[in-house]
């Protein structure tokens, strides 16, 4: 197993549509594999035009089916089978229930994208430009397979372990999920969406990167009941960095409030108070080192 590990966030923002923020969406590589977690609205444009190779990525994993987390997974999956010339028909997809029937109403023979598929298999056209681009004949359709996931799961595979963790944001309405990535010497734990939560301490514990929702100031957050239930804001985040004994914290979800440098610069500050390792604020195309 490689421990070479590359984390580059594709999207930060939130679900309000901004030029400069994708929705959520973070990729995770090594020399021989890839794993992007969600794919909000205009992240797969972003991992497009990004450092990544889309036909790198062979794992897709959801922490909850929000739109600004999974708006793009049509998307990238049509465009990757689409421009792969065959190299891009097999994906692995893990995420909380219900994704098999997701996946099913978007990519199967009677789903959103069924007739553009029955049509770039068969028409003339389509089947020409797929052996240009070097695809095989006759050209197949997107093999994805699905795996619903539960709090405690694992996937294994060659190049690092990935477990499910706790989250908690719209239950019942919403199954959410966190994951730890780990290689024999490098650890990254992206939370989801989720209020502060305990448990994500010990899940957590001692990761090199702990990527965390951060909406906004907390005291803004815990204005609002309904908010402050289901989001985290940044110093409720340093805490969980903090008591988890994490190396470095990655602010994300950013709120349109904290495109404001002087917003920004309170967000790092309340977040410095709570927790004295490395604290990045999001950016999109932005590269986080991973080191043990």
């Amino acid at each position: 197993m490689t421990a070479d590990l590359r984390l580059v966030l594709i999207g930060t923002g939130n679900p309000t549509p901004r030029a400069h923020r994708a929705g959520q969406s973070i990729a995770v590589l090594t020399d021989n594999a890839g794993a992007i977690f969600d794919l909000g609205p205009g992240s797969a444009m972003n991992l497009f035009a990004s450092s990544v190779d889309p036909l790198a990525i062979d794992q897709l994993f959801f922490t909850h089916h929000h739109f600004d987390h999974m708006a793009d997974f049509g998307h990238f999956v049509m465009a990757r089978w689409d421009q792969g010339a065959g190299a891009g028909d097999a994906l692995t997809v893990y995420g909380p229930p219900p994704l098999r029937r997701i996946a099913d109403l978007l990519f199967g023979p009677e789903g959103v994208y069924g007739p553009d598929l029955h049509a770039r298999t068969r028409h003339p056209l389509s089947q020409r430009i797929h052996r240009l681009r070097g695809g095989p004949m006759p050209r197949t359709l997107p093999v994805l397979d699905i795996h619903e996931l539960e709090e405690g799961d694992t996937v294994a595979t060659q190049s690092w372990k990935v477990t499910t963790g706790p989250a908690r944001h719209v239950q019942p309405y919403l199954t959410s999920l966190s994951y730890r990535l780990e290689t024999p010497s490098a650890s990254v734990v992206i939370s989801g969406d989720t209020r502060p939560l305990p448990a994500l301490v010990d899940f957590a514990r001692d990761a090199d990167v702990l990527v965390h929702m951060a909406m906004d100031l907390q005291n803004e957050i815990d204005r609002w009941p309904e908010i402050a239930t289901s989001c985290t804001g940044a110093a409720g985040a340093a805490r969980i960095a903090a008591q988890a004994n994490a190396k470095h914290l990655v602010l994300v979800h950013l709120d349109t409030t904290a495109d404001h440098p002087d917003r920004q610069d309170a967000m790092l500050a309340e977040a410095h108070a709570e927790f004295s390792g490395n604290i990045t604020l999001g950016e999109d195309f932005l590269e986080i080192p991973v080191t043990a």
